[in-house]
């Protein structure tokens, strides 16, 4: 019974498997005639991607149906979206799509993904390709170049900037705003932002002006672009800020002129006090400025201090100069060069052309240089002169007489002393310069006129290619009453380049000096003779090394006197002989700097004849503010050095080493230090050091301090000296204006509405306030009685235009300015306003583009073809502008279209009415299209 119970199932077990392999038939039959796709992948070029699919029908029977693409964002299909297809039996189909990539894709990995169905629309399989989108960074600072206008003191300044990144990657900005002098808030101000890939992003930065601010013409404000974590800098730009003033003087302020804070005198005034030591004191003011006047200008110049010691101050270096045009004339202290030394209180008058060509200079000078002496001026020691001079300003063509009396209480003579000079070009190579001077002297108890002279010539030149030859000669009687009496000067250089890295210089000179006097009995004369050749070599790696060669030989009898009879008043004779190496290192950026020499040779005894040896080494490193230097010699190299160490009965010996800090560790705060010692035979250990600071809180005034410490110890003499002084001092700095030497005057414009038309201001006008125009490149706005005036304008021509474009409007009128005060109406007449804007238009194939709206140039010209207006499209794309009654041109400039984008109607004509509005019908700008080619294959 139980066996018959378990038969019963198997029919149900063989029903079982037999649906499971009908099932299993029928999947593999299925699997077997599934449709297979491939997908081939080709750039066209770096925006368009081909992708050939392709589609194999491995079934016994015709496939029909279509594929489909799925894309990421900022993917463009050219090729439509679903494509039909037919595949036979056994065969293959092939479907090409074509796809843009916009500029405003992310970078990284893109998925395109293809899914194929049949005709049902079932879904029966997808494949999958990636595009890889390469980083690109393009970020750019933009800013409005034309001046921002102030005419409302009470109001923020708005600067307003566009940072436009036409990369694909988002970054992170920062932008810094630095605006100069500014008071009551920080100079610096940080804004960060966020730009998306293919943003035009606008930032604006908004602050008070502080009163200087507002009290100066104008002032910059800077602006530096850095973007990501590292603030790699991209961009900078600086926005000038123009205040505008009804009345206002001309003022020329020179950019280039920087003031220290410390020792800038011309238009500053400095006052110090300095102890020496503990027994004396000075006080001291120094300075200058400037004055303004109708015609020319005055410069004062001054230099006054007082020793503790002294009832009488000081005043040097201090005259009053009034300038008109290029004429000069001076009245307190005046110095001129010359053979005899012109020097002291005194006045003197330059005439000159508008060129400087043309000169005469005259003058009288009473030879003392306190102009606070008690001396009466021009009592014993005095001197007139006249110098005049044709090609003044040419350094190569030129010609100069001059004539010099003086009266000498110290030589007890008159002097008479006639010059001429002569300077010739000779081609682009080579220059000549002559000069001759002739005296006529009369002294006091000698009887009869003496004569005496001198002569020099100068030259410059080259000679074949690359041999540049240099000399000159000098000699003067030995009675000559000039500061270089009784001497012949010979000299004669050469430099020759060998190659690119290789070049030879050379100098010999002479020179021997042998015064001689009425008066006096002169027991001087020195003879010198000097000789080098420098030879640089080619550099090995970051070395550079050079080789030289020295001769040096004295004779004078200066030094005779240091060792008693047996030398007795003869002149003593030394001579030497060196050989030298130079070696130096610079760092690849430029930070660290080594420099090293090192020579050896011999020199002749003065007193015994016999050969001594010379050797000196030195070593110089620098670091950008840190410079350490150090020497070593042995041997006397000059025979002063030989007179010294002689009398203590040993040879010249010498050390010295030295530091020194110069560290500006602010805008505001600077520090210079130098600490040296020096070892030698004749001094001893002579350590000294010195200390300057300096504080500029800001640009109007300054403080600093000086220290200096030094020590003498004598080694002959068995003592010590110690010298110090400290100065403690505060400068007050000027304008930086630069005054006009010219003739001045004051323009006054009167503007009003011109309500009937007739160009006069009469019955029925009214005066226009608050307009804003440009004189000189300065702004000006009207007051209430429509009025603007500028003040010392030096003579010229000016032009007088509105700044900014509204519904009365003005021509610009052209002002000459040649009398002390100068008038000018100017009527503004009603105009009309003329609006229009831009459009682009996209077909199905053009290229693919981000629109760009802003920026795009309009020119507007009259019926001569003048060009009246400018106008810009804002980031809409409309402009708008006022223009006077008439007819006009409007021409599209088409520069500043995007590329592959045209406008053919780029040239339109209109006419303006008064007080009506003229609105353009748009633009049309078209984008090119791009060729497509589909192509669909089979086999």
């Amino acid at each position: 019974m139980i066996r018959k119970e378990r038969n019963n199932y198997i029919p149900y077990i063989y029903i079982l498997l037999l649906c499971f392999f009908a099932v299993g038939g029928l999947k593999a039959q299925s699997e077997a005639g599934m449709p297979g796709v491939e997908i081939r992948q080709s750039a066209v070029n770096d925006q368009i991607v081909s992708h050939i699919i392709k589609v194999t029908n491995p079934s016994a029977s015709a496939f029909h149906g279509f594929i489909t693409p799925a894309l990421p964002e900022g993917l463009r299909n050219l090729t439509g979206t679903s494509r039909t297809l037919t595949v036979a039996p056994g065969d293959s189909a092939f479907v090409s799509y074509k796809l843009v990539m916009g500029k405003n894709m992310p970078a990284g990995r893109k998925t395109v993904s293809y899914t194929l169905f049949d005709e049902r629309r079932k879904r029966l399989l997808s494949r999958e390709v990636h595009i890889d989108i390469e980083k690109r960074e393009r970020i750019f600072l933009a800013a409005d170049e034309a001046p921002i206008l102030v005419t409302h003191p009470e109001d923020s300044i708005r600067i307003s900037v566009l940072v436009n990144n036409s990369g694909n990657t988002e970054e992170e900005v920062t932008l810094v705003f630095n605006v100069p002098q500014l008071r009551g808030a920080p100079p610096f101000t940080e804004i960060k932002t966020t730009v998306k890939a293919m943003e035009q992003k606008p930032v604006v930065y908004a602050f008070i002006p502080s009163a200087n601010l507002l009290s100066a013409e104008q002032f910059p404000v800077h602006i530096t672009a850095m973007k990501g974590k590292e603030k790699t800098l991209f961009g900078n730009k600086t926005v000038t800020v123009q205040n505008a003033a009804s009345n206002r003087p001309y003022i020329d302020v020179n950019p280039n002129v920087l003031f220290s804070g410390y020792g800038s005198d011309d238009n500053a005034l400095t006052l110090s006090y300095r102890q020496y030591n503990a027994s004396s004191g000075m006080w001291q003011a120094r300075g200058g400025g400037y004055v303004n006047l109708p015609a020319g200008y005055l410069q004062l110049q001054g230099n006054l201090y007082q020793y503790s010691s002294q009832s009488t101050p000081m005043v040097t270096n201090t005259s009053l100069m009034y300038k008109l045009y290029e004429n000069e004339f001076t009245l307190g202290n005046v110095s001129e060069q010359a053979e005899l030394p012109l020097y002291g209180r005194g006045a003197k008058a330059l005439f000159s052309d508008d060129e400087k060509d043309k000169t005469l200079t005259v003058g009288a000078i009473d030879q003392n240089f306190n102009l606070l002496s008690r001396e009466a001026w021009f009592a014993d020691y005095y001197s007139f002169y006249a110098v005049g001079a044709v090609g003044a300003s040419n350094y190569k063509n030129g010609s100069e007489v001059s004539y010099v009396y003086q009266r000498n209480p110290y030589e007890k003579a008159f002097f008479h002393v006639a010059g001429a000079q002569w300077r010739r070009g000779f081609g682009d190579d080579w220059n000549i310069d002559l000069k001759a001077h002739a005296s006529l002297s009369r002294y006091e108890g000698i009887p009869g006129d003496k004569f005496s002279g001198s002569g020099e010539l100068m030259y410059r030149g080259k000679l074949f290619s690359e041999l540049m030859l240099n000399g000159s000669a000098y000699y003067s009687d030995g009675y000559f009453p000039g500061s270089r009496k009784g001497t012949l000067s010979l000299s004669q250089g050469l430099s020759q380049k060998l190659s690119q890295t290789v070049y030879l210089s050379g100098n010999v000179s002479y020179n021997k000096t042998d015064p001689k006097s009425y008066v006096y009995d002169y027991r001087y004369s020195s003879e010198n003779v000097y000789g080098n050749a420098h030879l640089s070599l080619p550099g090995v790696g970051r070395w550079s090394p050079s080789v030289f060669y020295q001769y040096r030989g004295e004779r004078s009898s200066s030094y005779s006197s240091y060792f008693g009879s047996d030398v007795g008043d003869r002149p003593l004779d030394m001579s030497s002989n060196r050989l030298g190496v130079q070696l130096r290192w610079n760092s690849r950026d430029g930070g660290h700097s080594v420099y090293g020499s090192l020579e050896g040779g011999a020199f002749g005894d003065p007193l015994d004849d016999a050969w001594r040896q010379q050797w000196k080494a030195s070593l110089d490193y620098s670091y950008k503010w840190l410079t350490i230097n150090s020497s070593w010699q042995r041997g006397a190299f000059y025979l002063y050095e030989y007179a010294m160490a002689r009398q203590n009965d040993t040879g010249f010996n010498r050390f010295a080493v030295g530091a020194s800090v110069n560290k500006d560790f602010s805008k505001k705060v600077s520090l210079t230090s130098n600490v040296n010692f020096t070892k030698d035979t004749y001094q001893g250990n002579v350590p000294s050091a010195n200390l300057t600071v300096k504080y500029r809180p800001n640009e109007s005034y300054s403080f600093f301090s000086n220290a200096y410490w030094y020590q003498y110890n004598y080694a002959f003499m068995g003592r010590k000296t110690n010298t110090y002084n400290i100065e403690v001092g505060a400068t007050w700095h000027f304008s930086k204006a630069q005054p006009s030497s010219k003739k001045k005057s004051t323009i006054i414009a009167q503007l009003y509405y011109d309500k009937n038309a007739n160009s006069r201001y009469d019955k029925g006008d009214e005066p226009v306030n608050d307009y804003v125009v440009a004189l000189s490149n300065k702004a000006f706005i009207t007051d209430k009685d429509g009025k603007i005036r500028y003040s010392l304008t030096p003579y010229g021509d000016y032009t007088i235009k509105p700044m900014s474009a509204s519904s009365w409007y003005f021509r610009p009128v052209d002002v000459t300015v040649n009398r002390s005060k100068t008038k000018v109406d100017i009527p503004l007449t009603q105009s009309g306003t003329l609006r229009g804007n831009i459009r682009y238009i996209f077909g199905k194939h053009s290229v693919d583009l981000v629109p760009r709206y802003e920026g795009l140039r309009f020119i507007i010209t009259n019926t001569h073809r003048e060009v009246e207006h400018v106008a810009v499209t804002d980031g809409q794309g409309n402009f708008m502008t006022f223009l006077p009654v008439g007819e006009y041109s409007i021409t599209l400039d088409k520069s500043t279209l995007l590329k592959n984008t045209d406008c053919k109607d780029f040239i339109r004509s209109f006419r303006i009415e008064a007080g009506e509005v003229n609105k353009l019908e748009p633009f049309t700008i078209e984008t090119k299209s791009r060729n497509v080619n589909i192509k669909q294959f089979s086999q």
